[in-house]
């Protein structure tokens, strides 16, 4: 799905079972009304599926409108339960209203109204929790991919006669990504304008040398959640059809993981029927990259309160960044901290295998906590008691570790990684915690108490 910004388009209220944002360009007219107060471009948000075709004829225009609308959000949820599910397959059967109620708000992207004649094209956008909890209802899908809650920025990059091209000219590389239109895409893609404040953010050679600092300028610059850079050589006079082209794709994301892929398109055709072809095979490639790593599963929310092991100063930062970049987390709620432990509620869809293995793909541990006996006495005098206690543990593994073990949860006998083996964080002693804090580790710990609930974005 591609977007570009443009003119904010004229949008309004329709009466109907749910708040229905519509943008008129056909002779109807708009009807008035208070726009939402933060309305999402549709190309660049991956819950909404533009241009749904609808042609519907009738005795009443009110009436044949209506019946148009009501299709093309039966066509549009069936497309995005393909966009969203791995394989596709048959969305489950929901009557109009129960996808009326998952719709957010529509826009008639175009319309042609006779007496008894309604065609035109729609784009409708949907409630993201309302879709989520109904991808798995009557026999439908057991996971689902989470699209990236913001577009990546897409760079074209031309190298040529041992140039490299960005901004300088507009090569047949970035007139195809201009020109690509919003397709059913999961990754939602935005082509930057090519202004002088671009060429300022990121230069064509920082973004093959992926400079970090350049890569994250013009990511803040279109408040995206990465950057794709797609780079591919070309002679001076254009695409050559008959030898067809080799893109190299690297995606970045702000959390600084990267992964790198070629993509081989065969020649045949016109030179601009080529450059069509790399432009799709690239954006199904980064769609089928993101359906590899964000795949979770379907059903409704539950919540788990864990216990997290804190050994190092930046051991809850670090934690607490890993446990957003997990699809199946939706959120998290810090209920108390102390020195030695941090008492979370985690909440996830799906079951504790199937959490277990999305945490350790983020190199994160997931076992249950060996029960202490009744009458376990504090761990030091005046230590306070938990509030609540943790069935589960959360550990922070060595990054790279996690990945191979993802299977079945460990038991509580199971070995877990130690916090104290990750490298980079500098231990909680006393050029850490203050003068009060103890001079080695093994010391009995202070009693720093506990922070109030917060949540966690």
């Amino acid at each position: 799905m591609l977007h570009r910004r443009r003119a904010p388009l004229l949008a309004g209220l329709a009466a109907m079972s749910t708040a229905l944002v519509l943008t008129m360009t056909g002779p109807a007219g708009a009807q008035t009304g208070s726009p939402p107060p933060a309305a999402v471009s549709s190309a660049a948000d991956p819950f909404a599926v533009s241009g749904v075709q609808v042609d519907i004829s009738g005795g009443n225009p009110t009436t044949i409108r209506d019946q148009a609308i009501r299709e093309a959000q039966a066509k549009a949820w069936a497309e995005l339960y393909g966009r969203l599910v791995p394989g596709g397959g048959n969305p489950p059967r929901l009557s109009d209203n129960q996808i009326a109620r998952m719709v957010q708000g529509f826009e008639i992207d175009e319309e042609k109204v006779s007496a008894t004649r309604y065609v035109g094209a729609i784009t409708v956008r949907f409630r993201p929790n309302a879709v989520r909890d109904a991808l798995g209802q009557s026999g439908g899908a057991t996971q689902y991919v989470e699209p990236p809650s913001r577009p990546f920025v897409i760079l074209p990059v031309t190298q040529s006669d041992g140039r490299v091209i960005l901004w300088q000219d507009r090569t047949p590389w970035r007139a195809a990504w201009e020109a690509r239109q919003p397709a059913a895409s999961l990754v939602p893609l935005v082509v930057p304008d090519g202004e002088l404040s671009d060429a300022q953010a990121i230069s064509g050679e920082d973004a093959i040398a992926g400079n970090s600092e350049a890569l994250a300028r013009i990511a803040q610059a279109y408040k995206a959640g990465g950057v794709v850079v797609a780079r591919t050589d070309m002679p001076a006079n254009g695409p050559d059809p008959a030898r067809g082209l080799t893109v190299d794709v690297t995606r970045y994301g702000l959390d600084g993981n990267r992964e790198n892929q070629t993509v081989q398109v065969k020649g045949g055709g016109s030179a601009d029927e080529l450059m069509n072809r790399a432009v799709a095979a690239v954006g199904t490639q980064i769609d089928d990259s993101w359906r590899r790593e964000h795949t979770t599963a379907t059903g409704p929310e539950q919540n788990t309160i864990v216990s997290v092991p804190l050994t190092a100063v930046n051991d809850w930062v670090e934690t607490r960044k890993r446990l957003s970049a997990v699809p199946a987390v939706s959120r998290t709620s810090l209920m108390s901290i102390s020195r030695n432990e941090a008492l979370v509620t985690l909440t996830y869809r799906g079951d504790p295998e199937q959490l277990a293995q999305a945490l350790a793909r983020q190199d994160l541990g997931f076992a249950r906590s060996a029960a202490a006996p009744a009458g376990y006495p504090p761990a030091y005098p005046g230590a306070p008691l938990p509030v609540q206690s943790a069935d589960w543990q959360l550990t922070l593994l060595p990054r790279g570790s996690g990945a191979a073990s993802a299977g079945a949860v460990p038991s509580a006998a199971s070995p877990m990684a130690s916090p104290t083996s990750l490298a980079p964080s500098a231990p909680m002693g006393a050029g850490n915690m203050g003068a009060g804090a103890p001079a080695a580790m093994g010391a009995p710990p202070r009693n720093l108490g506990t922070l109030p609930a917060k949540s966690q974005p």
